[in-house]
Parts: C-alpha cells; sequence; structure tokens
C-alpha cells in the first residue's frame, strides 16, 4: 500500500514495476487498462486514516469513432445529434473505471462519461478539465484531432507531464461541483498519460480525498511512462472485449517497438537522473562528513576526557542521517537501474535476432561502439556502485552507534537481560556462515542482583565487544590466504565464546566476555581504547567501538574496562560495575 502524501521515488519504481507486470495477463486494452485502475483504486490509502486515497479512477484513451463498438458509435451520434459521423472522428472514450459507488465500476454504466467526441478545437475548450489536462501534458488540441505523422514520433517521447489541481473545490477545471466534489470530499485531483504511436492520447485520472503536496507529483510523473510501456503493445491491436483482433501488420510492429524502446529509454534516463542527483548529494554529505572527521581527530583528546560527548554524538547523528537518506537513495534505485538496463539489452537482442540483415552503417556503430563489451562492463558498473554504497552505509551505521551515548535513562535493570537480548541481535552472525562455522556461546551466570545503570549503553558496550570478538573468530579464516598465518588446527578448532558473570566483595557486577581467536599483540593493546584506532580494513571499522565502550563503562558508571590477550590464545574483556549501595 502507498500514500501518495508521503510518496517516496521507491514506491514510484515499485508501482510502476506492478503496473507493467499486470498488464502482462491482459488479452486487449480494455483488459489492462481495467487492471491499472484497479490497481491504483486498491493500493493507494491514506495511512493516516486507513481509507483508500482515490474516490474515483477513470482510464480514458482516444479513438476513432470507426473503431468504436456499435453501442458507442451510438451513444456519440446522440452527443453530436447527427446520424452520420466521420470514421477518423477523434473520441475520447472511457475504457475502465473504478469508484466506491457499485455504478463506478463498469464503463457500461457511466451516463455521462462513456465516450467524449472531440469534433473541434472549440468542443475541447468547452471542457474545462479536458483542454486544461491537454495543456499541461504539453500538447495542444490540433496534434490530439489531426496527429502530425512527421512530429507524432518526437511529440510522443517528450510528452509525460501530469495534470495536477491541489484544490479541487471550485476549481473551473474540475466539474460536478455540487453532485460530486462536495458530496464526495474530493480535495485533490491528479491526471497523467501521453502520446501513443497511433498518435491516441491515453490519460489516467485520480479523483483524491487527500491532498498531495507538489513535490511528491513530480515522482507521480514516470508512472506515465509505466503505463505507456504496460498498453504499448494493445496500441494497434485489440481494443475491446467485444471485438475482433485488429491485424497487426510488420510496420505497426516496428512501430510499436522503437516506441517501447524509447519509452523505456526515458525510464531509464529518469532513473538515472534521480540516481545522479541523489550521488551529488551523498558526494557533498561524505566531503563534509571528511572535513567534520579532521576536525573531530584534531579535538579528539578533549572530547574524550570531557562530558560534551553528548552534543558530539547529536551531531555525528545528523551527519549520519544526511548521509544514510542519498546513500539509501541509490541503493534503493540500483536494482531498478540493473532491471531496466537488462531490459533495454533484452530488447535490443531480440531486434538483433528479429532483424539479423541490419543496415551497413548501424553494423559500423555496433562494431565501434563495441556494444557487447558495453553489455558487459555496465553490470559490472552496477555491482561496484553496489559495493560502494555497502561500504558507506557500514560508516554509517558506526556513526549511528557513536550517537547513542546519552539516549537511555538511568535505571534498575537485570545485566543479563541486557546480554541475552543482545546476543539475539547478533545471532545471525552467531550461526555457520561461509566463512567461518558455528560459533558457540557459552554463559557462565553467576547470581547478580539489580542495579542502577544506563541499560542502552551498557548493552552497547556488550554489542560492541561480542561484535569484536566474532570478527575476530572470523579472522582465524579470513578471505585472504589463511594458510601462510595460521596452522591447520587453528583454522578446524571449534569457535568459542565465553560470557562469565559474578559479584566480587558485594561491590562490583563483574562481566567476562572472552573468545578463542587469534588473539591481540602488546603494542596494539595499548591502544584499543583510543579514538579512531582500528585494526581494521578500510570500510570496516571506524575505531569508535572500544572507545565508546571506555567511555560509557568509565565515565558514565564509574566502572572499569580492560582486556588480557595472548596472541594464540584468545581474547578476554572484562567489565566491573560498580554495585551501588542499597541496590
Amino acid at each position: 500500500m502507498y500514500d501518495l502524501t508521503k510518496f517516496t521515488l521507491r514506491d514510484m519504481s515499485e508501482i510502476g514495476l506492478a503496473l507493467r507486470q499486470n498488464a502482462q495477463k491482459a488479452d486487449c486494452m480494455e483488459d489492462a487498462s481495467n487492471l491499472i485502475v484497479k490497481y491504483f483504486y486498491e493500493n493507494l490509502i491514506d495511512k493516516n486514516t486507513e481509507k483508500k486515497s482515490c474516490i474515483l479512477v477513470r482510464f480514458f484513451k482516444t479513438h476513432p469513432y470507426g473503431k468504436l463498438t456499435p453501442e458507442l458509435q451510438e451513444y456519440v451520434r446522440k452527443i453530436l445529434k447527427q446520424n452520420t459521423v466521420v470514421d477518423n472522428l477523434k473520441c475520447l472514450t472511457l475504457l475502465a473505471t473504478a469508484g466506491e459507488l457499485p455504478e463506478w465500476n463498469s464503463r457500461h454504466k457511466s451516463i455521462g462519461h462513456k465516450v467524449i467526441p472531440l469534433a473541434n478545437e472549440d468542443t475541447i475548450n468547452r471542457i474545462p478539465m479536458i483542454s486544461q489536462l491537454i495543456r499541461q501534458l504539453g500538447l495542444n488540441t490540433g496534434m490530439i484531432l489531426q496527429p502530425d505523422a512527421n512530429l507524432l514520433i518526437d511529440t510522443e517521447q517528450k510528452m509525460y507531464n501530469v495534470f495536477y489541481v491541489g484544490n479541487a473545490l471550485n476549481s473551473p477545471y474540475i466539474p460536478a461541483q455540487k453532485s460530486f466534489v462536495i458530496p464526495f470530499g474530493v480535495k485533490s485531483v491528479i491526471g497523467f498519460g501521453g502520446l501513443l504511436p497511433s498518435g491516441n492520447m491515453f490519460v489516467i485520472l485520480m479523483f483524491l480525498r487527500v491532498i498531495v503536496p507538489q513535490a511528491n507529483v513530480e515522482l507521480i510523473r514516470p508512472l506515465a511512462l509505466n503505463v505507456k510501456t504496460a498498453i504499448l503493445s494493445f496500441d494497434h491491436g485489440l481494443i475491446f472485449r467485444e471485438t475482433n483482433q485488429i491485424p497487426v501488420n510488420e510496420h505497426n510492429i516496428l512501430k510499436r517497438l522503437n516506441s517501447q524502446i524509447g519509452t523505456l529509454n526515458q525510464l531509464l534516463d529518469v532513473s538515472e537522473q534521480s540516481t545522479i542527483t541523489q550521488s551529488d548529494r551523498l558526494e557533498t554529505a561524505i566531503e563534509n562528513l571528511q572535513q567534520t572527521l579532521k576536525r573531530l581527530k584534531k579535538t579528539q583528546i578533549q572530547l574524550v576526557h570531557n562530558e560534551k560527548m553528548s552534543s558530539l554524538g547529536q551531531l555525528v547523528a545528523g551527519i549520519a542521517h544526511e548521509i544514510n537518506n542519498p546513500v539509501n537513495f541509490v541503493d534503493a534505485n540500483l536494482s531498478y537501474v540493473e532491471e531496466y538496463s537488462q531490459t533495454l539489452l533484452k530488447l535490443i537482442e531480440i531486434y538483433q535476432q528479429q532483424y539479423p540483415d541490419i543496415p551497413e552503417k548501424i553494423q559500423t556503430e555496433i562494431d565501434t561502439d563495441e556494444l557487447n563489451f558495453i553489455k558487459e562492463d555496465f553490470s559490472k558498473i552496477i555491482r561496484s556502485m553496489k559495493v560502494g554504497t555497502e561500504r558507506i552505509q557500514e560508516i554509517v551505521k558506526s556513526l549511528r552507534v557513536f550517537s547513542r551515548l546519552d539516549e537511555a535513562e538511568i535505571k534498575k535493570v537485570d545485566i543479563h537481560q541486557g546480554i541475552d537480548s543482545t546476543l539475539m541481535i547478533l545471532q545471525n552472525r552467531l550461526k555457520a556462515q561461509f566463512n567461518h562455522p558455528n560459533i558457540e556461546v557459552i554463559k557462565e551466570y553467576g547470581n547478580l542482583p539489580e542495579i542502577n545503570c544506563y541499560p542502552g549503553q551498557l548493552n552497547q558496550v556488550f554489542m560492541n565487544i561480542l561484535t569484536n570478538a566474532i570478527d575476530a573468530l572470523e579472522e582465524q579464516i579470513g578471505h585472504r590466504g589463511w594458510t601462510t598465518k595460521y596452522t591447520e588446527e587453528d583454522i578446524f578448532k571449534p569457535f568459542k565464546i565465553r560470557i562469565s558473570t559474578k559479584v566480587i566483595e558485594k561491590k562490583w557486577v563483574y562481566i567476562s566476555i572472552y573468545d578463542n581467536g587469534p588473539g591481540i599483540k602488546k603494542e596494539v593493546r595499548s591502544k584499543l581504547f583510543d579514538p579512531f584506532f582500528t585494526t581494521k580494513e578500510v570500510g570496516k571499522g571506524t575505531g569508535l567501538g572500544l572507545s565508546i565502550s571506555h567511555e560509557i563503562v568509565v565515565k558514565k558508571h564509574g566502572g572499569q574496562l580492560t582486556c588480557n590477550s595472548v596472541p594464540g590464545k584468545g581474547t578476554e574483556f572484562i567489565i566491573q560495575i560498580p554495585i551501588p549501595k542499597g541496590s
């Protein structure tokens, strides 16, 4: 379900994909338009009220009078009050409808909008909504009434704007104010459509009970291209269910394929432009982050030893948020870019198979541009972009960890519950992976009293230390030639993490977290709790986890955090939290 008042780039992409897939089930233009209209009616909701956003959705398409059904032709003659109508008279025909009232769910039951004959420009201008819609879609009435074959392809590929009335009440462009707009609470109207290779125009009109922000309307524009792609195959084919199939000649197939390629190119351009925009924002955010990190390094000693850590946490949380938004936009759209590119390449392959004897000039261009190389390299580029976004997301995750220092209030809690909840979150990493067997967790819990502490912050300490333990165990058989560093016994020994707790002299809660990994060298142990110090590869660690843990345990709780380790024997982190009197 999608909310137009909170519409996102991802929503637009998912709806577009669903429209194209649904239309594949259709046998004619009428079936396709019904599936499209019902999808909009059923899937657009106001999440605040859980009601459908659409009061009424309709699909119109222009057709020559001669291609209408006898029923519709008779309807046109009655409107025009003529016994004879020329076959090429353009008629805006209702193909599908869905709405709140039963009679709004069948085109046959429509009283005044089954067909709107477009006799001339004056006729169109006397219907404000239709004339304004045509203008906002980037067309003119002459193009609709008598399409110019010389301009048709160019116009078809450029036109995909949106007809938008932000306030339907008393709008001169929305008819039936007293009988429809007011009693049914229509607040806004959105229309979008396009021009088909045949020169016919299609339009979807949505009468909404919500007001859609202007910024969200821009995200609806590409849906016209998706609808166009969905109905292209029926442009020169079967229109109504009750009519016979219209023959499709080779010329029409070529026109449809060219139009489909052009439309998919537009879709790819729109998606790529959105990705480029978000990438620009991402680069700016990264540059700002780098400058901020430089300033943080210069003042790290002061920050570690004073009470301004919460302010720093807010700063980093804001930076992480600003980075995360464009990264998510880029990451969400990469899969669609990949899908669209594969669709285009598939179309090119089909075209080459169907027409193997291509002109020499085109073959020369293919050879010059190295089409086969482009096919292979494009997928590699997308994969490398995905890797890049994943690495940025890992950095953002570390920054978010860094910004949680003062979230939780002090309260009396059971330490074991905090440890168990942290283990639950890490359960997936403890299971057997491609790079390590199952990690056994041994709990040796003592009888601990509930103590006053900052539970959220202590949980973060447990998370940091346990995560480092898992990383250390994975390093045993890391991705870079383990046989040069470890023996076979090291590689295949059971992986274990032991967690022990007890009370010391009724004054301290003692927590030990031990792993049987490779251990830590003495020169590294001396720097473990320094801010920004890390031994991990670039992109895998920021050096903030243990520094934050030390700050939480020592500064916030008046406790102790120490590390004991012997290379080749494992590592043990010991947390000691004082038990306040009366606890």
